[in-house]
């Protein structure tokens, strides 16, 4: 392996371990449980059919040991400690995407309905548990945290590689006094985008990571970046972007598509062979650290697609 690519993998990789000792350092959920065992002293009233715990569960964590604060959901409980929804969530293996699409069906205040899916989860988890200890509960909260830690990271990584293309172009447009100043101050009030003197404007956004118009405001370009240099989430990441790209061909046909992954499998070689929505393929560690692909990228956006002068 060269040694460039070897030092890259290094500093991701290491950028991963110190985002998961950071996370852990951070997490309370020891704390969180204490808590949540400690409000068994409250005046609680358990209707459990009201509240979706089964008789089963609420019989088996009762052998277990436990009080019903440590592993059911009682709204007075949350509506007196609001922190506790995250004990409770990861208990149940929720992940934090699927707690914030169910909230959106509920009142913010509507702390009965949540406690009832929550409770719903663990009943299961637990009737279908021979052995349930405080131990057991903690690992369970760090391998829900653990599975969302690894999507930050990831996430983390596709934030830095589409900022740095960023920088990249917009130097390079600079460099080469191609940006009406004026104009893209004007609009970067409201959008992330450079205006150029030709009227084209370059937009850094989200779907897709990068968009291009005319002044007519016609779609040149629109580019995908994929940082993860994760290969078991190649194939994947192709199939985010020819959706993307096929948006973009439908609002108009000659937009060029610029495919920006950071490894590219097999797999994804052979796919991509027969892709008719993806048109340009540049390997994004490549452009970071070949001068040399770097100005064949730069020399193709904005020579070749946007016509801009060299």
């Amino acid at each position: 392996m060269p040694d460039h690519l070897r030092d890259e993998l290094r500093q991701r990789y290491l950028a991963r371990a110190i985002l998961f000792w950071k996370c852990t350092k951070d997490s309370k959920f020891a704390k969180l449980q204490q808590l949540a065992r400690s409000a068994a002293w409250m005046n609680l009233s358990w209707d459990r059919q009201l509240l979706g715990i089964t008789d089963e569960a609420a019989s088996a964590a009762q052998a277990f040991g436990f009080v019903p604060t440590e592993v059911f959901v009682h709204p007075d409980v949350v509506n007196s400690h609001p922190e506790l929804f995250e004990y409770y969530r990861l208990l149940a293996c929720l992940p934090r995407k699927g707690m914030a699409q169910i909230k959106t069906y509920t009142s913010s205040k509507d702390y009965l309905a949540r406690c009832v899916l929550l409770n719903g989860f663990i009943s299961e988890l637990i009737s279908n548990t021979s052995r349930l200890t405080r131990e057991l509960v903690l690992r369970t909260l760090f391998a829900e945290a653990g599975s969302e830690w690894q999507g930050t990271w990831v996430n983390n990584i596709g934030l830095v590689a589409a900022q740095q293309l960023e920088k990249l172009i917009v130097d390079y447009a600079r460099s080469k006094q191609l940006v009406d100043d004026l104009k893209t101050q004007e609009v970067s009030e409201s959008e992330n985008t450079i205006v150029l003197k030709s009227g084209t404007t370059i937009t850094f956004g989200s779907e897709p990571d990068v968009e291009c118009r005319n002044a007519q405001r016609d779609l040149l370009c629109v580019m995908e970046i994929k940082g993860s240099a994760d290969k078991a989430g190649a194939q994947s990441r192709l199939g985010e972007t020819k959706k993307s790209f096929t948006k973009a061909k439908s609002k108009n046909p000659r937009c060029v598509t610029i495919f920006l992954p950071t490894i590219v499998t097999p797999a994804v070689e052979d796919q991509l062979r027969t892709e008719r929505d993806i048109d340009k393929v540049f390997n994004l560690l490549a452009i970071f650290k070949d001068a040399g692909k770097q100005e064949d990228f730069l020399k193709e956006l904005f020579t070749f697609i946007l016509r801009e002068p060299a």
